[in-house]
This record gives structure tokens, sequence and C-alpha cells, in this order.
């Protein structure tokens, strides 16, 4: 397994109003669109749509004891080019993963830090976001339990479910637990646009070209997209 990475929330400031935020926000949106439409394993991310329409929805159980609970990241950039100028980014994918006797599998909730879940913070001249998915992991330690989305096709294949192997789930909602939680409203549910960009991250960076090929190249025939 990688390192492990502390990773700060990266505030965008403006302080000269909303016309100015608006002047940040927009060349903000455009490169996290850049980010979905280059670099990675390209040919995959037109099969977002069929996977999310191919998944289930469960209900998970927090492991009460914390130190079941283990983290995997990966750090990887991204290059895009926004008004003539080329960038580089990095992104960082985050396995929260555990064992789940309920489902008798290890279950790995997948997010990504890197500004793709944004939340608007301040008022008048003083706004800014903050990437919510850094503090993903601090608020499963404080609920009970949460649905997430699962693929069929991996929930099903023998060779995930695994410590070495968890199966993938993307989070959708908590369930209990966070009631008693003040000031935490933003983390409580993922809304479907950004969960389709988890997916698009993931069939791009995180799931190897074999292993796609593998679980999905048939669907791809099928669909007449190309690998």
């Amino acid at each position: 397994m990688a390192k492990k990475y502390l990773i700060w929330g990266i505030n965008i400031f403006s302080t000269t109003g909303t016309i100015f935020a608006l002047l940040v926000g927009a060349p903000l949106l455009i490169f996290i669109i850049t980010r979905f439409t280059l670099g990675g394993n390209k040919a995959a991310i037109p099969y977002a749509d069929t996977y999310i329409k191919n998944s289930d929805t469960i209900i998970v159980k927090v492991p009460k004891d914390h130190h079941n609970i283990d983290t995997y990241d990966d750090i990887f950039t991204i290059n895009g080019c926004f008004m003539g100028v080329a960038q580089t980014r990095s992104a960082i994918y985050n396995m929260i993963y555990f064992y789940s006797p309920e489902h008798k599998k290890y279950l790995g909730v997948v997010t990504f830090k890197g500004s793709y879940n944004l939340a608007l913070r301040g008022s008048g001249e003083k706004t800014w976001y903050d990437d919510l998915e850094i503090l993903r992991l601090d608020f499963l330690y404080e609920i009970k339990s949460f649905s997430a989305y699962v693929n069929r096709k991996q929930w099903r294949d023998p060779t995930y479910g695994t410590k070495d192997n968890p199966v993938p789930i993307f989070f959708k909602r908590s369930i209990s637990g966070h009631e008693k939680l003040g000031g935490m409203e933003d983390w409580v549910t993922i809304k479907p646009s950004v969960n389709k960009k988890f997916v698009e991250l993931y069939l791009a960076h995180e799931l190897s070209s074999k292993e796609f090929k593998r679980l999905y190249g048939e669907d791809m025939e099928c669909l007449g997209l190309k690998e």
C-alpha cells in the first residue's frame, strides 16, 4: 500500500465580492471539467453512466472500533490547458476500507481529494471553497451507517472483497449517527453529479486498463464504445 498523506483543504478566497468570485469560479469549473477529458484511461470515461446504471444501493455499518478502518492513498497528476496555458495539477485517490460482517466482504469507500466536491463558504466580500472530501474519513468516524452505490459486476466478482482488493463503493448518504453532528450537513449527502465525477476518475485513473477490459470489455463492445 502506498504511504498515507495528510492533505489540508484548499481555500479559494475572494476579497472583491461576487463578481470576482464568479471570475475565479469559472476557471476552476473549466479546469475541473478538463480533468475528466485528459489523462488516464480516457477510453473508460464514457462508460461511467453505464457503470452507475448497473449499480445497486447497499447499507453499510461503520465499524465501532475505528482501528478497524484503514486508508489507501494514491496521488496522480492531470495535465490540462486553460486559456492556452498548460497546467499540471495533483489529485488524490483515497479509499477508506474495512471489513463488513453484514456483507462478509472488505468494502472500500472511494473518494477523491482535489476540489471535486466543493462547498461555498463565507458571505459578502469574503468567500471561499472547501474541499469536502478532505474530512470524509472524519465524518465516517462520527456516523453509524450510510448508503452507498456498488457496481454489480464488482460486487459479484470473487476477486473483490478481500483486504488486498476491497469492493469499491461510492458514498451516497448518511443513514444514522449524523443527527448529533452540528455544522456538517454538507457531508450527509453526495450529489449524483459529484458521484459521477468520482466514477469517471476511478475508471480512468485507478482501475487498470487490463481490469477494465476484463470486467467491462463486452459491455463496451455492445454499447459501441471504443476501448
